[in-house]
């Protein structure tokens, strides 16, 4: 694969909103860090708790809604009879629905069924029972995924006890008196404690239902607070709280800040708009139509926003070779798919936000404008605005991999440090100081 390609798809992928990639790229830095950070501070008690808890919530936060939902699709929906391969958003609106399986073209499914098939089953209730598996199935995933985290921690803690008390017999142990502190103590568990936290995960909508990283968010907030719950002493539960909200601030607020700090830069300051995906930037066709000034023929043609469902939908599926068209293909907003003849034609079973369309559209005409006023060359121009896009993406991965990688990291045995003393895995010394005080109460009694 050639290096232009591999760097497309790199940028795409991590320039993508919709995409989980950045976020994984993100919190796998985050998790390596502080792992590296405990294992240098607590030794290996701490390095082990830390690995299982960070590594451990990964596999769980990236597996764990993808593995329950394709658990259903293979035993509840198949028992159901619907095809989960259809988006439930097209089966929502009947319009959509009835433009959709006139559309299907002879498509099959990579199921084997073919599209007008699968969506006529889906709509044999008029979509009721389709669009009920999928809100069920998107909270039982979600709700499953955080019970095994929940589990996760349960095991960690308990392999973390075990492997203190195991080396107490080991070690001229002097106990410490435990540091409390009224800050937090309402929320930390312990024996006396027993925490709430009510209204984390609240009703699924379309949004998050939908969109993974929205989903994720959810997921998120859910681990947030069963660490929180979970935390086995004061200062356990503050380094939670520093790191886990700084974490969900830089993940999911800062990177986007940091992308549209960049964008008005290069769009007010350099005159390169830069909010296109990079698919679109390096697609020969749509350098072709820039240069032949047929970027806004073709977008004229597309039917005012007053115009019908059907309307919309029919101008993507009349016009192939429309640059926006094109555009949108490779922006993702339409989906593609070969039919029998092997022709690549738009899968009907996927929706299409025709909104997103619209707002392409608009993006389109502004880079066209800012080409038109620029004085360059098609190529000079575009070579610009694809090297400014490259640099925007990866500054805003940079950026978020060194606060999530160094800064936060610092900022929490800081705080440890501040509040104990020590850099010490105060967990550990902890456990041993309430073991030593049973054995002696014990020993008091016999």
């Amino acid at each position: 694969m050639p290096i232009q390609s591999v760097t497309t798809k790199l940028i795409s992928t991590l320039g993508n909103k919709e995409s989980l990639i950045p976020i994984i790229v993100k919190d796998g830095v985050d998790s390596a860090s502080l792992t590296y950070n405990s294992y240098k501070a607590g030794g290996i008690v701490e390095g082990n708790d830390r690995a299982i808890d960070e590594f451990g919530t990964q596999a769980i936060w990236i597996g764990g809604i993808p593995f329950f939902k394709k658990l259903a699709d293979w035993t509840i929906y198949k028992n159901a009879k619907i095809n989960p391969n259809v988006d439930t958003r097209v089966i929502q609106n009947r319009e959509y629905a009835a433009w959709a399986a006139k559309n299907a073209k002879g498509i099959i499914d990579k199921s084997g069924q073919s599209v007008k098939s699968a969506i006529d089953d889906c709509l044999a209730d008029g979509g009721k029972k389709m669009q009920n598996l999928y809100k069920g199935k998107i909270i039982g995933a979600t709700a499953l995924t955080l019970a095994t985290y929940f589990l996760l921690t349960k095991l960690k803690q308990k392999n973390t006890k075990t492997t203190v008390l195991k080396s107490m017999s080991h070690d001229n142990f002097t106990p410490q008196v435990k540091q409390e502190t009224n800050i937090f103590s309402q929320f930390y568990t312990d024996k006396n404690s027993n925490p709430s936290f009510k209204g984390i995960v609240k009703k699924c909508v379309d949004g998050v239902m939908f969109n993974p990283v929205h989903n994720m968010k959810i997921i998120d907030a859910g681990i947030t607070a069963e660490r929180l719950a979970c935390s086995r002493n004061p200062v356990e539960f503050a380094e939670h709280a520093i790191k886990e909200g700084a974490f969900l601030f830089t993940l999911y607020g800062l990177g986007g800040r940091i992308e549209s700090g960049i964008n008005k830069f290069a769009q007010k300051v350099l005159n390169k708009p830069i909010d296109l995906d990079i698919d679109v930037l390096m697609d020969k066709s749509f350098e072709q139509a820039l240069g032949s000034n047929k970027i806004l023929s073709d977008i004229a043609q597309l039917p005012e926003k007053s115009s019908s469902l059907t309307d919309k939908l029919n101008f993507i599926i009349n016009n192939p070779d429309n640059a926006l068209v094109q555009a949108a293909k490779k922006s993702k907003i339409i989906s593609t798919v070969k039919d029998k003849a092997g022709n690549s034609v738009v899968d009907t079973s996927k929706f299409i936000n025709t909104d997103d369309l619209s707002k392409l559209a608009d993006k389109m005409k502004d880079i066209n404008n800012k080409f038109a006023a620029s004085g360059e060359s098609v190529s000079k121009f575009l070579s610009k605005t694809k090297l400014l896009k490259v640099g925007s993406v990866m500054a805003n991965v940079g950026i978020s991999c060194v606060i999530l990688g160094y800064l936060i990291p610092k900022a929490v045995y800081k705080y440890r440090e501040m509040k104990t003393g020590s850099s010490k895995f105060h967990v550990a010394e902890n456990i041993k100081a309430e073991n030593t005080k049973a054995e002696n109460t014990k020993a008091q009694k016999n």
